[in-house]
């Protein structure tokens, strides 16, 4: 199944290594050099993924990131010189869900590009897919998770675990099962390191976005069984 990806790149040799890694990968790609191109080049054609740099003309990379997230949860891959400590947060909270320096290895782009989930999730397991679900204070609505009220600015891995574990009202998910809610289509093959690895960095992230916010709810590991949302009184 083919994928589209689109790439934000002002160099051009640049552009053209990561449009041979993309397409070897079983994407179809279309780029720009320009961060004001790149909203529109987005909307028309919702891809998959997006590759970002940060700096580009126009404007930068965490603002396009900034200005795609309301219309789309194409997974975006920061790929930037930009190494300085803070910057991989700066894109997260913008929106990102990767951020790899330059110069990179293109096997470690390619790694990554085999674990993202697509924009068209589907979900393994039983929670609800559409509409809002809440637990323990918790909620994921859409594109939007809250946390005690509060909305929190969360990568589209966040929210898709989020939402299983918060439509799971108190009962445990395994790393598979996340894993396989992640995937962009059905597939019977088990989940691999990788896939678990995004779980988990998922987890951890919403740990932190529980911490930050004051809340008394936790994810708990439970040995041999996955994680669990627990709410205060639970």
């Amino acid at each position: 199944m083919e994928r589209a990806a689109v790439i934000v790149e002002d160099q051009e040799d640049i552009r053209s290594l990561l449009t041979a890694i993309l397409e070897s990968s079983g994407f179809t790609v279309s780029s720009t050099d320009n961060g004001l191109d790149a909203v529109e080049l987005v909307r028309t054609v919702q891809p998959d993924v997006t590759t970002l740099d940060v700096n580009i003309p126009g404007i930068d990379g965490f603002e396009v990131a900034r200005r795609v997230r309301p219309f789309s949860d194409t997974y975006i891959i920061f790929i930037s010189a930009f190494v300085e400590p803070g910057d991989a947060e700066r894109g997260r909270a913008a929106g990102g869900d990767e951020y790899l320096g330059k110069p990179f290895r293109p096997r470690d782009l390619k790694a990554r590009l085999a674990a993202i989930p697509s924009r068209r999730r589907r979900d393994a397991i039983d929670a609800p897919t559409g509409g809002d679900v809440s637990h323990a204070g918790v909620s994921v609505s859409g594109t939007a998770l809250r946390i005690a009220d509060v909305e929190i600015a969360a990568t589209s891995d966040e929210l898709a675990v989020a939402r299983q574990l918060v439509g799971a009202h108190g009962r445990s998910r395994s790393k598979d099962d996340l894993a396989l809610a992640l995937r962009s289509w059905p597939r019977d093959d088990a989940p691999h390191a990788d896939e678990i690895r995004t779980v988990e960095r998922a987890v951890e992230s919403l740990r932190g976005h529980l911490d930050s916010a004051g809340s008394a709810t936790r994810i708990d590991t439970q040995q041999g069984l996955g994680y669990r949302l627990v709410g205060a009184g639970d």
